[in-house]
């Protein structure tokens, strides 16, 4: 019975025993449990004390992880470095449209430089033809020396063109300044939309798209509202204000975590960006975002991504040819004619209104159908906004020729005289809906990750290449054969830009890459692949 006591006792080890142990001493007594040492027992007894302590400490550091961790991040910052590096889009904006409210001065002799028809055709053109040159150059140094430089080396080269243009009187000094202007907007056209896609959040990334179109259409707007009522020189020093202006802001700014993971030793520099731009100091989601674009930058290193890989297939091809056709049909609906002769244009109608307000009127209709676009991009079909644009572009480029073809076969006009400007703002609305921004978007969904750099700078300097061709013959051939024939001509790539979209666009929408490769390459989707997408 006392052995049976004595475990019953025993059976939870005390303060002062192990658990297992016998709780007796040596001469069978429980003694020990009372007179053993006190030192050990009083430490226990301290250390169970301090563990509630501790576990309550834990808890404590744990939520607070858990209310870091969950803390929604700061999108300023990133923010702050979209619209200050989309500054330099709207430097392109003036330099584009400059030769609007311009051209018509430097025809006059007002400027106290007075050039020819002719001249004024090379003066206008010459931008698109350096935008066309401007992709190619992007593309040797968009790695080189990264994203951030690379923009910042174009707003260099267009404050050079304003200061030549401004300070260096003759014909062929304007002549050089505006093919640097035109190098300027190639590579801005390149390297912002680039620069904008690596450091976005994905969620963010539509909005962050949209915003180079907004600063676009606003550099439009102030060349023609501050052109046609101050002095050339005046016009000069305005523009020249918006390079500056974006070198100034966007030099603060961090490059890209993919510009700088590219180059030796750039990791450290990448995450710094990265805390930067998510205005967030938590560490986890910040390790593992930098992991994942690492990641993703050495799987684009193995790939082969050289230019001759876009012509080394058959589904290349094909993206090849369906990304230059769009753009080709963008610049055939007469846009750039319209942007950069539209003064000239508006004089030629012989309206009450005046050739500057009409322009100004087209100019905030632009701005605003360029921030409707997003809205209407997410309750509609792009296949359905590319055949509203078309078939708009169509009816008012040819409306526009009836009303010049009526003028200039001695039809009174004058009860019309509301049309021109009618279907130049309808033609600018239709235009930002559909064939405005998205051949881009386009171009960015049938290409494979490791061919978009390339793809990027051959459509862009096809696009301006064939906007050259355009803008410089448009005196011309309006000369020729009537500028009522020219906006048929526009009318009729309309039509034939929808059919196109009609019946050899790919549908893109709703798949993934993979299914767009599939389908542009003619391959069979797998089953497994079936099942993965149901």
């Amino acid at each position: 019975m006392e052995l049976e006591t004595l475990m019953e006792e025993g059976a939870s080890p005390g303060p002062g025993s192990r658990e297992g142990d016998a709780p007796t001493a040596d001469d069978g007594t429980r003694a020990s449990l009372s007179n053993g040492d006190k030192a050990p027992h009083r430490h226990r007894q301290q250390q169970q004390q301090q563990q509630p302590q501790q576990g309550q400490e834990q808890l404590n550091s744990a939520a607070a992880m858990k209310s870091n961790s969950e803390r929604p991040r700061s999108s300023l910052n990133l923010y702050l470095a979209a619209c200050t590096v989309n500054m330099g889009a709207l430097a392109a904006g003036c330099a584009l449209t400059w030769s609007s409210p311009t051209l018509v001065k430097l025809e006059n002799g007002d400027t106290g430089m007075k050039i020819s028809s002719d001249q004024s055709s090379w003066v206008g053109s010459l931008v698109t033809l350096g935008a066309a040159i401007g992709p190619i150059l992007a593309g040797l140094l968009l790695d080189r020396l990264g994203r951030k430089n690379t923009i910042l080396l174009s707003m260099i080269l267009s404050a050079i063109s304003w200061i030549i243009i401004g300070a260096v009187p003759g014909i062929f000094s304007l002549y050089v300044a505006r093919v640097l202007a035109g190098i300027a907007v190639g590579i801005i056209f390149t390297a912002v939309p680039m620069y904008i896609a690596e450091i976005a959040e994905m969620r963010l990334r539509s909005s962050l798209g949209t915003l180079m179109q907004f600063f676009l259409v606003v550099g439009f707007l102030l060349e023609y509202i501050v052109g046609p009522y101050t002095s050339y020189l005046t016009l000069v020093i305005v523009s020249l204000a918006t390079p500056v202006l974006c070198f100034g802001m966007f030099v603060w700014m961090p490059d890209s975590p993919q510009s700088l993971l590219i180059r030796p030793g750039g990791e450290q520099k990448a995450m710094e960006s990265l805390r930067w731009l998510r205005g967030n100091p938590q560490e986890t989601a910040l390790i593992k975002e930098l992991e994942e674009i690492k990641k993703s930058v050495d799987e684009s290193k193995k790939q082969k991504s050289g230019f001759g890989e876009l012509f080394s297939n058959r589904g290349n091809i094909k993206a090849v040819i369906i990304s230059c056709a769009m753009v080709a049909w963008q610049q055939l609906s007469g846009i750039n004619v319209v942007l950069l002769y539209s003064e000239k244009i508006f004089l030629k109608t012989g309206v009450e209104l005046s050739a500057s307000v009409s322009t100004i009127i087209v100019g905030t209709v632009m701005l605003f159908a360029a921030g409707l676009t997003p809205t209407l991009a997410k309750i509609t079909t792009m296949r359905m906004l590319l055949y509203i644009s078309a078939i708009g572009m169509a009816i008012t480029d040819g409306t526009l020729g009836l009303f010049f073809y009526l003028q200039e076969s001695g039809s009174d006009v004058s009860s019309i005289g509301w049309l021109p400007v009618t279907s130049l703002v309808l033609f600018i609305i239709t235009y930002c809906l559909g064939f405005g921004p998205l051949p881009w978007a386009i171009m960015g969904e049938i290409f494979p990750t490791n061919l978009k750099s390339g793809a990027s700078a051959l459509t862009a300097s096809f696009c301006w290449l064939l906007g050259f061709v355009l803008t410089k013959l448009f005196s011309a051939v309006s000369d020729a054969i009537g500028i009522y024939s020219v906006f048929w001509i526009f009318a009729v790539c309309c039509i034939f830009a929808l059919l196109f979209t009609a019946f050899l666009l790919p549908q893109t929408e709703g798949k993934t890459l993979q299914e767009i490769q599939d389908i542009l390459h003619g391959r069979n989707k797998s089953s497994n692949h079936k099942m993965t997408r149901a």
